[in-house]
């Protein structure tokens, strides 16, 4: 009996030592999945009817994705200028597959992107400027109308936006032309000019013109930028700068929301790989950003005239 009672006893303690130890256990352990980050953890949205706000540290990133179920021409607007946006149609890792589809940095207004093909996308939205930024966001999904976009076309059709290659133009390499005029370029509105026009020392901004093979007067504009505006014969048209955008000290085009924005604009900051400067009398050192820190205009180099 006592060999019987002595046996229980050992027996139980024995039970008691194994469950209550870890040390002996082996296999069945349950291990997490890891967590998914960047593209792997892209929150899907409907972008028929999507609006997004949020905010973004500097140097933060944000993935949003999307599924079309056709081909569509696609739009963003993102009220914030200095966020780098890139169009990924698949994920490696935590990154996008490269290369993006598109790749572009916001301005603070509407963007077309371009053409989408039906598929699943990952949009990925970084914020480069140097401090935590609200911003909202929302997308555009347009029906494609094809057709030539070239306002110098024949054909041109104001109301396409997606050029088709169709555009039809002026031939000017005719015997008649070379007979009476010699080389022949189309002018800024797609009409028939004479090369030696160009630089000749008068303004061809319309006041002349050619004969054309049905013994038409046809004005010749050479009074646009792609001829540099006749090559200096002509005052320089002042291109003005995109909605949203400003001249910063040194004539380039930058956000206006940059002024006054807690930050010294002297050229540590670029926008659309330009460095921005708007500490200068001008934009009163930036409206006080760069107060404090030295006034740094940025020097602007003259053309000089070899020889003289």
């Amino acid at each position: 009996m006592n060999k019987l009672i002595t046996l229980m006893i050992s027996f139980m303690l024995l039970f008691t030592m194994g469950c209550d130890s870890d040390d002996n256990i082996t296999g069945g352990a349950i291990i997490p999945e890891p967590e998914l980050v960047g593209c792997e953890a892209t929150t899907f949205y409907d972008w028929s009817d999507f609006e997004f706000s949020t905010s973004l540290d500097a140097g933060a990133t944000t993935w949003l994705g999307f599924e079309l179920g056709e081909t569509t021409l696609f739009s963003i607007n993102l009220n914030q200028p200095g966020f780098h946006c890139a169009i990924f149609t698949s994920c490696d890792g935590e990154l996008g597959s490269p290369p993006p589809l598109y790749s572009f940095m916001s301005n603070g207004n509407g963007q077309e992107v371009g053409i989408v093909t039906e598929g699943i996308y990952y949009l990925e939205i970084t914020n480069t400027r140097p401090g935590r930024l609200d911003f909202d966001f929302s997308i555009a999904l347009n029906d494609i109308v094809y057709g030539c976009m070239n306002d110098d076309a024949l054909n041109y059709d104001d109301t396409a936006n997606v050029d088709d290659g169709s555009c039809e133009f002026n031939d000017c390499n005719t015997q008649y032309y070379l007979d009476n005029y010699g080389e022949m370029v189309l002018d800024c509105d797609g009409n028939c000019a004479p090369q030696s026009w160009i630089a000749d020392g008068f303004c061809d901004d319309g006041a002349y013109g050619i004969y054309d093979e049905e013994g038409n007067v046809v004005p010749v504009n050479l009074w646009c930028e792609e001829f540099n505006f006749d090559e200096g014969d002509c005052e320089v048209i002042d291109e003005e700068c995109s909605p949203g955008l400003i001249e910063d000290c040194n004539g380039i085009c930058a956000p206006q929301q940059w002024l006054g924005d807690g930050f010294c604009d002297d050229g540590t900051y670029e926008y659309n790989g330009n460095p921005i400067f708007f500490n200068c009398e001008e934009f009163n050192n930036d409206n006080g950003d760069c107060d404090g820190q030295g006034r740094q205009t940025p020097r602007v180099f003259n053309k000089v005239i070899i020889g003289q």
